[in-house]
């Protein structure tokens, strides 16, 4: 009998596109959930999730209480990528600056939430 396949569960949500010409600066553009709290480590995940046509991601700024470790830059797919952080940010957020100038914010859902809550704030961002 051949073992029992799980799916891997969901790590990214993002927003359906919006009209761009409403500003939307302010909301967070999706979800990560993480599956730890090395940003080392978790980057080169969010970076293999994250959608080509949404961009090339050339930096990322981080909540420093969501993370154990604060790297200054962290290698992707062969590149250094430049990470930062506000001393005093709190806000459980990613801001990715891209590649054209633009900046995208993404909700971190902690690694210890359970699958069936991160599922659904996965689920609830793709939604709205």
């Amino acid at each position: 009998m051949a073992p029992v396949q799980h799916p891997q569960p969901t790590r990214l949500s993002l927003r359906p596109v919006a009209d761009p010409s409403r500003p939307q600066q302010s909301l967070p553009v999706g979800a990560w959930w993480p599956e730890s709290r090395s940003l080392s480590d978790q980057l080169a995940s969010l970076f293999a999730l994250w959608p080509p046509e949404s961009g090339r991601i050339s930096r990322v700024l981080f909540s420093p209480p969501d993370w154990d470790d604060h790297p200054r830059s962290v290698d992707v797919g062969g590149r250094r990528v430049k990470t930062g952080s506000f001393p005093h940010d709190d806000t459980h957020e990613l801001t990715l600056a891209m590649s054209n100038g633009d900046r995208h914010s993404i909700t971190v859902i902690a690694p210890a939430t359970t699958a069936d809550d991160a599922a659904a704030q996965l689920a609830t961002m793709s939604a709205a």
